[in-house]
Order: structure tokens, then sequence, then C-alpha cells
């Protein structure tokens, strides 16, 4: 079975330019710096907005201007060593929540957009043309490029997961050569083993997934929804595929509901503090050969 990687801005703390969420959301709170420690970042974002967004503010949020701002931040995120680690894999489709293009730099410069999404992110493919292969980067939360489509507040994630609940139903439908076109439920695509890659949520059931620089935090509820979505549809379709979960720690419960998901948690030790080095070892622990790109 072939494989797919799911990575996070983990990866992109390891570059010298990195930009923190945390440093995102104090930019967009612009002065008002309320305390945030027990919120998750979809609340975050949602207070941050409503607040600015309020009759009484004389200056009302423009939504589009706050998610500019944040393309904005991110538009020099640089490459690293593990993106190029990454990218030697012998690999078709990798799968990102990250806005930026960081990645892209270590795939090449030959580049084609094939989602003309405006707001979700569903069929939202890059295609990276190397010597002898195409590789495809999707952009599950959105990219800087189209700042609508950055996912951030709870509005967007819930938005989202209709999307995908129809998707995985059959009922989602889009164009496609100016027609109108729908796709198959994944039951049926599970029973024929015929998947159409429209969108990149049949690489969840289709391909063993490597997540990895991506905490899954509680408030990714789209991907926590994909995962136990998956879980539910495969108890009729066991040892279909896997889903590894590489993390440098992580506490009892949070392990247990991924188990009870049918998600292999992986751990990878950081020792001090190096997570270059924890990422690299993760990499190799997926053994996935390089290829010759």
């Amino acid at each position: 079975m072939e494989n797919s990687i799911l990575f996070g801005n983990g990866l992109n703390r390891i570059s010298d330019n990195s930009v923190s969420w945390n440093e995102l959301l104090n930019k967009i709170k612009a002065g008002n710096d309320f305390s945030d420690k027990t919120l998750p970042n979809t609340m975050i974002y949602e207070r941050i907005f409503m607040e600015k967004h309020q009759p009484n503010v004389s200056e009302r949020a423009d939504e589009m201007e706050i998610k500019r701002k944040i393309a904005e931040a991110m538009e020099g995120q640089g490459s690293n060593s593990v993106y190029d680690t990454l990218a030697t894999l012998n690999l078709s489709n990798y799968m990102t929540t990250n806005y930026d293009y960081a990645f892209g730099k270590s795939l090449g410069d030959e580049v084609i957009k094939h989602s003309i999404e405006d707001i979700y992110s569903l069929r939202r493919r890059r295609e990276y043309l190397t010597d002898n292969k195409s590789i495809n980067l999707w952009h599950v939360h959105g990219e800087i490029d189209t700042p609508k489509s950055i996912m951030l507040g709870l509005d967007h994630y819930c938005g989202s997961v209709s999307k995908l609940d129809a998707y995985v139903k059959g009922r989602y439908k889009y164009k496609k050569d100016n027609k109108r076109t729908s796709v198959v439920s994944m039951t049926d695509k599970l029973k024929n083993k015929n998947f159409c890659y429209t969108s990149w949520v049949d690489l969840f059931f289709s391909t063993n997934v490597h997540i990895i620089g991506f905490s899954l935090d509680y408030s990714e509820t789209d991907i926590w929804w994909v995962l136990n979505k998956r879980a539910r549809i495969l108890a009729e379709f066991p040892n279909f595929n896997r889903i590894y979960f590489y993390v440098d720690s992580i506490d009892e419960e949070k392990r247990g509901l991924l188990e009870s998901f049918g998600v292999t948690v992986v751990e990878t030790k950081v020792i001090n503090k190096n997570y270059l080095s924890m990422y690299k070892k993760a990499i190799s622990k997926i053994g996935i050969s390089e290829s010759k790109i």
C-alpha cells in the first residue's frame, strides 16, 4: 500500500525565520492582549475577531484584512533540512496544515495549481513536477496565496467539517470543466477499491498516513473528525490501511483516544531540545525508501 505524509507547523519551527502560532495570534490581537492560556487557537481567533466586530466598535474588523496579515507574516517562511529530507522520500502525496510554501521550496520551482476553491480546501492541491515524477502537496487548511482560504476560527473549521461530511457520504458536488460533478461515497470507494482522489480525504482511507510535526491539538476539529469517521467506517473493512502519529511525548488519555481510533502512536524523544534530530529520527522510522529525484 502507498504511503503519504501529513505535516504541520512543527517542521516550520526548525527554520531560522519561523513564525509561531502565538506570534501570529498576538499580531492580530493588535493591542488587545487578553489571557489565552486555556483557550484553543480556534477560540482565540474568534474572540479576536468578534471583539473587533461589535456594533459599538468604531472600526469594525475586516476578516479578510486579518487573514491578509497572517498571509504576510508567513510569506517569508523558508525551507530547512527536514523538508529537504522529506522531499527525497519516494512519495506521491503530502498533506499539510501549513498555509505557506516552505516545503514546496524543497520540491522545486515547476508547480501547477489545481484547486479553484475560494474558502474551503478539500481539493486544494499543488502539483510539483520533477525530472521523473509529479508530487502532490495538499494544503488542507488553506494557503497564503488565497487568504480567504486560511482556516483559523471555529466558524471556518465547522464549515469545513460539513464539507468533509458531504464528501465522505457522496453528497459533495463541484464544478469540473464547467460541468457539475459529484463523488461516490467512501463506503463505495472502499468496496470497489476505486478512489478518485478528488480530495486529500481519500488518502486517509487508501494510503498509510504518517503524521509528523503536528501536535493534533483538540482544536483541530477537521482532522479529528476524519480520524473518527475513518475508524467508524473501517470497522467494516479491517486491516485496510494504517495511520501513524509521530510525537516526542504524549499523555495516556490522548494515546488511548488515538488508539481507539486505530492510530498507532510512535514516540521519538527530544534530547537536549534537539527537534531537528528528533524529526529526522522520526522520518527514518517511517521506513519509506529515498527516491532518486
